[in-house]
């Protein structure tokens, strides 16, 4: 017996070294209760134990938590004591230092012997510093607060679900189509966002066939699909916006579908322009398409520069070049030339996004199956450029330059506010 007693005076001998530095608690002895100097453990005057006061680990004092790091866990190392009766543990978390106001309090944890105790809070409001302690219990003697430590929650950030916009549920992509979305509302000081695109071949996204991510842009935010995609399988998407600076990631949006519909020249239909359009030499490339109300701005590289497409006779002027589109109509490509520049004349002659369906394709005996056709919002489109008159001229014998374009796809829309630019093979929204 004498032996043990020794043992736990030496433990005490050691806690005392160990919590020499800590200051002295707030809180004085209970009534008939003798503390130590140093306030880290109490004596009861009546049966002579001796408690001492739990030393505080983690979190470290002034830590600072961002708001998704919660829950967070309270660690002490165990308190000693002289008596029989086990130890418990009493933890106490307040928005003061005087614990005035305390908003978490849990009593009776068990310290199982370890030599460490931890606490696992509730989720605490952000954008606050909070104070905690701990103190033991042997049966009904209790004993000092430890020192206190303080923390802090930072606010929370709280993200909204994407609004998917192009392709539109049930519409068609092609190849290297554009994904886009709505960006997302946010509350709190959100950091920069990021945007999770994802692709399957089932509605619960059980294989992913397509996953891209894309730092957040202005007011809409799109990434290119370049998966390799089973033509004229569905698919499904959705998108999540996260913000890794606090750690945050907010809801997917809602799934929609749509069909894979790749683009091939050979397998479109043209209407009333060259039939053998496809074969035609690949010359010049788009640089920027731009969607205003009034019209939509399609512009190459072969337009404007010294080696530009030549002109070619026309009635008594000449013609540069047609501009043209593309249509998938019922899963089946339509295409056809149907604006005439001369060198010099302004993009805004495309006309308004908003008639394409009357300025463009206003005769059905010209243009079949597009005549009246007017593209969804979202919907997505391609457009073209050929060398010299490509209008009402199937056989494209008039052109002297057989040279085209390749098809940019793009989201239609009829608002304006849309912006692309074709860079090295890759289309970023502006």
């Amino acid at each position: 017996m004498k032996l043990k007693l020794v043992s736990v005076w030496s433990a005490l001998a050691l806690l005392a070294v160990a919590t020499a530095c800590e200051k002295k608690s707030p809180t004085a002895p209970t009534t008939g209760q003798t503390a130590s100097p140093d306030a880290a453990s109490v004596t009861d005057a009546s049966t002579g134990i001796t408690l001492t006061s739990p030393s505080p680990l983690t979190p470290l004092d002034g830590q600072q938590f961002r708001f998704a790091e919660q829950p967070l866990n309270l660690v002490v190392s165990r308190a000693v004591t002289t008596g029989s009766r086990p130890v418990t543990y009493t933890f106490d978390v307040a928005t003061d230092s005087g614990f005035g106001s305390i908003v978490f309090t849990k009593s009776g944890v068990s310290g199982n012997g370890a030599s460490q105790i931890s606490l696992t809070l509730d989720k605490l409001a952000g954008a606050k510093t909070y104070y905690w302690r701990a103190r033991a219990s042997a049966g009904s003697f209790t004993g000092l607060n430890s020192k206190v430590r303080s923390f802090n929650v930072g606010p929370e950030v709280v993200l909204q679900a994407p609004t998917l916009v192009a392709p539109a549920n049930g519409a068609n992509l092609g190849d290297r189509g554009l994904m886009m979305v709505n960006n997302v509302g946010r509350s709190g000081p959100a950091g920069p966002l990021v945007y999770r695109f994802e692709i399957s071949d089932s509605t619960n996204f059980s294989n992913l066939v397509f996953v891209a991510t894309q730092n957040e842009q202005s007011g809409q935010t799109s990434i290119q699909m370049t998966a390799q995609l089973v033509a004229n399988n569905t698919y499904y998407w959705r998108v999540q916006a996260s913000d890794p600076a606090n750690g945050v990631a907010g809801p997917y949006s809602a799934v929609s579908s749509f069909k894979y519909v790749p683009f091939d020249w050979h397998q479109a239909t043209m209407v009333s322009s060259p039939q053998d359009f496809a074969n035609w030499a690949e010359t010049a490339k788009i640089t920027s398409v731009v969607f205003t109300p009034d019209a939509f701005l399609v512009d190459f590289d072969k337009r404007t520069s010294p080696d530009r497409w030549p002109d070619v006779p026309f009635g008594t002027g000449s013609l540069q070049y047609t501009l043209g589109m593309c249509l998938n109509i019922n899963n089946h490509w339509y295409c056809s030339a149907v604006v005439q520049f001369w060198f010099g004349r302004e993009l805004e002659a495309s006309g308004r996004p908003s008639d394409v369906s009357f300025e463009w394709f206003y005769d059905p005996a010209r243009w079949g199956p597009m005549t009246g056709y007017q593209p969804a919002e979202g919907e997505t489109v391609g457009l073209f450029a050929c060398a010299g008159n490509c209008r009402n001229n199937d056989a494209g014998d008039r052109s002297y330059v057989k040279e085209r374009t390749n098809l940019a796809l793009v989201p239609w829309t009829t608002h304006g506010g849309a912006s692309y630019v074709f860079s090295l093979g890759k289309m970023i929204k502006h």
